[in-house]
């Protein structure tokens, strides 16, 4: 059976219960979200723990057998971990993606060791790699981002709060967004009505997608209510992008010549 291994501390030590909990729910979270953009729709696949080995807790990890899930998606999540864990982007990869690539890279805390083994190659990833990839994620801070989309979850567990937002306009993808206590209330509210909202703040950017990994709003969500159809007039009448190439694709080739002239 094809799998997904994964191998939690070091070896000959027991794994922490809450470690273990904590990797296994980042990397369903990056399953999920990679294959949805494999197959290029919103699809929910199942994975299951189809083997387990004690010393440091290895688990073999896979789609569960009833569920429809791209061919290639264990052995992409195994190229795209090794070449993230050596500072390599994938240029399709969205920043809903690698927003969570790099919650299961931090995950479960700075020190303990994580390998991640498909076929015959695995890549650790430890406290030195941690703190390479973060150094080398953040690639922009832009202030005064405007985002429009629905609210879609909040956390109030920890500080500072946190929230989804989902975008309305294609490419359809989920920000993080953070906010402080005094706006719980309005962005309740948002979540409640599931209305459009615009979000304004300081973002901060990946080297891929067009998206910010993180959005702090500065400013209370307020409610639009944008002609779609006209927008869509309005971008199909701008050549914004050339011929024969995706927005992807061509937010890219700008943000490389931008690093290659800085």
């Amino acid at each position: 059976m094809e799998m997904l291994r994964v191998r939690i501390g070091e070896a000959g030590q027991h794994a922490d219960v809450r470690e273990v909990q904590e990797v296994l729910e980042h990397l369903r979270k990056v399953l999920v979200t990679l294959c949805n953009e494999l197959a290029e729709q919103s699809v929910r696949p199942r994975f299951e723990v189809v083997e387990a080995a004690t010393g440091s807790l290895t688990l073999g990890v896979a789609p569960a057998a009833a569920t429809e899930t791209p061919p290639q998606i264990l052995s992409q999540f195994a190229e795209d971990i090794r070449d993230l864990a050596h500072l390599r982007f994938r240029p399709t990869m969205s920043s809903e993606l690698l927003s969570e690539y790099r919650d299961l890279i931090k995950s479960p805390n700075p020190d303990t060791p994580i390998d991640y083994g498909y076929g015959n190659q695995w890549v650790r990833i430890d406290a030195a790699t941690r703190e390479q990839f973060e150094e080398a994620v953040i690639r922009t801070t832009a202030y005064e981002v405007s985002l429009m989309g629905t609210i879609e979850s909040i956390n109030i567990h920890r500080k500072p709060y946190s929230c989804s937002l989902y975008t309305k306009l294609p490419p359809h993808q989920r920000v993080r967004c953070t906010f402080e206590e005094s706006m719980l209330h309005e962005v309740a509210d948002a979540l409640r009505r599931q209305c459009l909202v615009e979000v304004k703040g300081s973002a901060v950017y990946g080297p891929v997608g067009i998206y910010p990994l993180q959005l702090h709003i500065l400013e209370t969500p307020k409610p639009v209510e944008p002609n779609i159809e006209y927008l869509r007039q309005a971008v199909h009448s701008m050549d914004i992008v050339p011929n024969g190439m995706s927005i992807v694709e061509y937010v890219d080739q700008l943000r490389q010549a931008d690093e290659a002239s800085a």
